[in-house]
């Protein structure tokens, strides 16, 4: 197959080399790295379906809780910014 040579930082090719697996050259982790970005948001959040699934029942129910508290905060925020708004 042809090849090019490409330049790239120095910082670059030290994260491409941390990215590369043990027998994998450097234009398969770039296929691979590009392969993954043209799939799209989905596939990148799929790896992380089914993380949550070992984590202990109590450390699950405070995230919950931290969540539904933020979302009430923001509420609140939103709620008291469209008052302010509303004045004008």
């Amino acid at each position: 197959m042809a090849s090019k040579n490409i330049s790239v930082r120095l910082d670059i090719y030290n994260k491409l080399a941390k990215l590369k697996q043990k027998d994998e050259s450097f234009s398969e982790v770039i296929e691979r790295l590009l392969n993954e970005g043209l799939k799209g948001s989905t596939s990148r959040l799929m790896k992380y379906f089914g993380v949550w699934a070992d984590f202990p029942e109590d450390i699950i129910q405070k995230a919950e809780e931290f969540r539904k508290s933020m979302n009430k905060n923001i509420d609140e925020r939103v709620k008291e910014g469209l008052n302010d708004l509303s004045r004008y």
